[in-house]
């Protein structure tokens, strides 16, 4: 097994589109195991120690000694500073050409890369050897990340693009949100303006789709209004674009969905919730978003909303 390709369903796309919840939710199904947003393991779970999703400490967390002591034989054994640095030297917007393009890259940025997508690869197997699962879920949403999944040769890439209308996405990062997953003192998720979250909307969208075009039939588009008007339809498409045909999908009933405890490092603090919740559309900023704040974030991405159905709406 140890020998096969690693399969990972990549969920790109922006951020406040509901990533966490759809990696939860696939994070249910036989075969598939929810890690939540893995690029930020080396930060926030490595070096900061961070709430795993079952609410312990990274480093006290069962699953994830397992998974390193697997991959790394141990905690102490991962150069923390040199992954890092790595990180930084191939996982930027900037390289993306370099990571499509393997003859564009230098020496020097083949040599870092070769090294970073070892380090990835031995912990995309260990989770997967620990856990059994067929799939591993990455809700990291960044397409540079995603490339970086994409170019790298033992692992199978399927791309989960989620998008969500750009203004309810605008609306919602400017609410304030804690950070529960920081244990030691409180603190809150970044607010950005509605011309940033634009901005970044159709910058990170249109990257995710471009990543979809490299892999042809490993791409899904799936939006975050069907995930939760119509969670057991819209899991049912996506799995079927997996290769996944009748699954059982009895954690769903109506909009109620039955989570159990994830192993997940990073995301949205639903992360932390488990047991039957209830999924239900969010359309505050219908009605509470400002009127000047709708039509900047409407004039600026027009075009995707116009593709991905929300236009008019």
């Amino acid at each position: 097994m140890s020998q096969e390709k690693v399969k990972v369903v990549f969920i790109g796309g922006y951020g406040r589109s509901g990533s966490t919840l759809l990696d939860r939710m696939l994070g249910q199904v036989e075969g598939f195991v929810s890690v939540g947003e893995l690029r930020h393991i080396w930060d926030r779970s490595f070096g900061e120690n961070q709430l795993c999703g079952c609410g312990e400490p990274f480093k006290k967390c069962a699953f994830w000694r397992e998974v390193v002591e697997r991959a790394f034989g141990a905690f102490e054994s991962v150069d923390l500073s040199r992954v890092r640095a790595l990180k930084r030297s191939v996982d930027r917007m900037r390289y993306i050409p370099q990571l499509m393009f393997p003859s564009l890259r230098s020496h020097e940025y083949q040599m870092a890369f070769s090294e970073y997508a070892e380090i990835l690869s031995r912990l995309y197997k260990g989770i997967r050897d620990v856990s059994g699962s067929q799939f591993i879920i990455d809700s990291t949403k960044d397409p540079s990340y995603g490339f970086i999944l994409s170019a790298m040769q033992d692992v199978e890439l399927h791309v989960v693009h989620l998008v969500r209308d750009s203004r309810a996405v605008a609306y919602s990062w400017q609410r304030k949100k804690r950070r529960p997953e920081i244990h030691w003192k409180e603190e809150y998720m970044p607010r950005y303006s509605p011309l940033k979250s634009a901005w970044e909307w159709g910058l990170m969208n249109g990257l995710v789709q471009l990543l979809g075009y490299t892999i042809p039939g490993r791409y899904t588009l799936v939006r975050y209004e069907d995930v939760v008007s119509q969670p057991r339809e819209a899991l049912s498409r996506l799995l079927a674009g997996l290769g996944i045909t009748n699954p059982n999908l009895d954690f769903i009933n109506d909009r109620n969905i039955k989570l159990s405890v994830d192993h997940t490092v990073s995301g949205n603090p639903i992360r932390f919730q488990h047991g039957v919740i209830e999924v239900r559309p969010d359309t505050e900023w219908r009605h509470k978003m400002s009127t000047p704040h709708r039509v900047i974030v409407s004039a600026l991405t027009w075009p995707l909303l116009l593709k991905y159905g929300y236009f008019g709406k």
